[in-house]
């Protein structure tokens, strides 16, 4: 993935009237490459799996309400990729089960959650590029009001219309973004990333074992 974000990088620089950073071009192909990456991954096994629309949904919820709030990262994006695999699929199947009786109590009880979260806890920037300018963390939590919004007023118009399985995804793409903000959402998310290094560092030993 890096050394294809860095050939379009060159190429977009290469065949620009303006002059451009080439490595600020490399690091958002990069971000933009991986995710799609993870998003046709993940669609793929899900289709397999028959809970695409399902899985899709909760994708694409958590990351639209992740680019305002933030959120973990693992250190590697092969990590990154299993972990979310992980967690996306198991949800697709989760949210089958999930009784749909008492939907308003979910979207307020969810509404309130949010609020307190973004309140309290917006914006978990990344280690490497900490957030410190007041100004910024205002525009994001406004941002992620922002989307809270569009999120409830998607659940309330689905309520009206009797789309439960679409409220209960939305809600749960929401519910696990929120996790993830959170102290315990944070470490449970470290401790997965060290758990795929230490498996990475198991196998590698083995490779070398074998040679």
């Amino acid at each position: 993935m890096n050394l294809l974000a860095k050939k379009l990088a060159h190429l977009l620089v290469k065949n620009a009237d303006d002059n451009f950073f080439e490595d600020e071009i490399r690091y958002g192909l990069e971000i933009v490459l991986g995710a799609l990456l993870q998003i046709v991954l993940i669609a793929l096994i899900a289709m397999l799996l028959g809970i695409v629309k399902e899985v899709l949904v909760i994708v694409c919820t958590a990351a639209l309400y992740r680019r305002s709030t933030g959120g973990p990262h693992c250190k590697t994006y092969v990590r990154c990729t299993i972990t979310s695999l992980i967690i996306f699929i198991s949800m697709g199947f989760i949210v089958k089960f999930i009784p749909v009786y008492y939907l308003p109590v979910y979207i307020t009880c969810l509404a309130i959650f949010s609020v307190l979260v973004i309140h309290f806890y917006v914006p978990v920037d990344n280690p490497i590029n900490i957030i410190s300018d007041e100004s910024i963390i205002r525009k994001l939590k406004r941002q992620s009001y922002l989307v809270l919004l569009l999120f409830l007023l998607i659940t309330i118009t689905s309520y009206v219309l009797s789309q439960e399985m679409i409220i209960i995804t939305i809600l749960t793409g929401l519910l696990w973004q929120n996790f993830t903000l959170l102290p315990w959402g944070q470490a449970f998310i470290r401790s997965l990333d060290l758990l795929f290094e230490r498996i990475e560092g198991l196998l590698k030993r083995k490779e070398v074992m074998k040679c």
